[in-house]
């Protein structure tokens, strides 16, 4: 598969057969006194360069280690991270779907691979206005993303100046996260640096408030509720805990409760949370001391449509 002009982006041609998972996650957004649209959420391609098909269960993919892996197909395989193949044609594909609204939501899990991702992206979608949210793995060492300016958000920013304004770019620079109005006045997004709340993330253990973020969240938010906008929240790392491993909880305890206070306070501008990293078909709902459910959190499952490893 070739890009039709332009950069090479190519791939073997495959036999033609389903996807085997849903790629691309497609939901609605509304908000008040605003019209309604649809967006894409990308997240978690973990790209595999060496997967290949192979006769020895042990020698399919690096991302395996010594699980073998049985019957693996062109397309991937539970145990795997993504093939070329799937990411490329997923992206390729993507302009030819039905989608009606200009907006994608891109949650990245590797800083090399960002780079191939984010061209491909421009390349294939140039019209396309694009958030995209860092994941644990853009940093080295991975989880380890600082709370203040370096090279890497730096080089960031530089890479995604063709979908952040100024103030934006200046903003991740100094801590990874942003917030953007949407186009034609349908409210506001704000992309979070969660990974700033990791658990693994040891640069951040003893800090009350990495990068100020809380407290810019807190700001954001009500300008919002005075502005009358309905806000849409991305990240990598979500809150709360992994349905998988009951007591595994994502962020630190004194971050998650922040964050909590925090969405619960301004709920009432809080339209949606969309969230990466576990590779999981989720939901979660919120709910206020009363007992109320009043929040809804979705995490995305991921490109990488395999097991979850708890390193990870």
């Amino acid at each position: 598969m070739t890009a039709p002009g332009g950069p090479h982006v190519s791939v073997r041609q495959a036999p033609r057969m389903r996807l085997p998972v849903l790629l691309i996650f497609l939901a609605h957004w509304g908000v008040t006194r605003a019209g309604q649209g649809k967006f894409w959420h990308i997240s978690d391609l973990h790209l595999d360069p060496d997967y290949k098909v192979s006769q020895d269960p042990l020698q399919v993919c690096p991302s395996a280690g010594s699980r073998p892996v049985l019957n693996a197909g062109p397309w991937g395989d539970y145990l795997c991270d993504s093939p070329w193949i799937l990411i490329n044609s997923s992206i390729y594909l993507s302009p030819q779907l039905p989608f009606p609204g200009p907006l994608c939501l891109f949650c990245i899990h590797s800083f090399i691979h960002s780079f191939i991702y984010s061209f491909i992206l421009l390349f294939f979608l140039p019209d396309t206005q694009v958030y995209a949210a860092l994941g644990n793995h853009d940093f080295h060492p991975k989880h380890q993303l600082p709370a203040g300016s370096n090279n890497i958000y730096n080089q960031v920013a530089e890479l995604w100046r063709p979908w952040l304004n100024n103030e934006s770019i200046a903003l991740f620079k100094e801590g990874a996260f942003y917030s953007e109005k949407l186009p034609s006045g349908a409210g506001r997004i704000v992309v979070l640096n969660t990974n700033l709340y990791y658990s693994k993330n040891e640069q951040t253990a003893n800090m009350a408030d990495p990068s100020q973020q809380f407290q810019w969240l807190d700001d954001v938010l009500s300008n919002a509720s005075r502005a009358g906008e309905m806000v849409y929240i991305i990240g990598h790392v979500p809150p709360g805990f992994f349905e998988k491993t009951r007591n595994k909880a994502w962020f630190r305890e004194d971050f998650n409760k922040e964050y909590l206070k925090l969405i619960h306070k301004h709920h009432r501008v809080i339209a949606g949370q969309f969230f990466g990293h576990q590779h999981l078909d989720s939901f979660r709902m919120f709910y206020d001391d009363a007992g109320h459910g009043d929040l809804l959190l979705e995490p995305e499952p991921g490109e990488r449509a395999g097991d979850t490893a708890l390193g990870a």
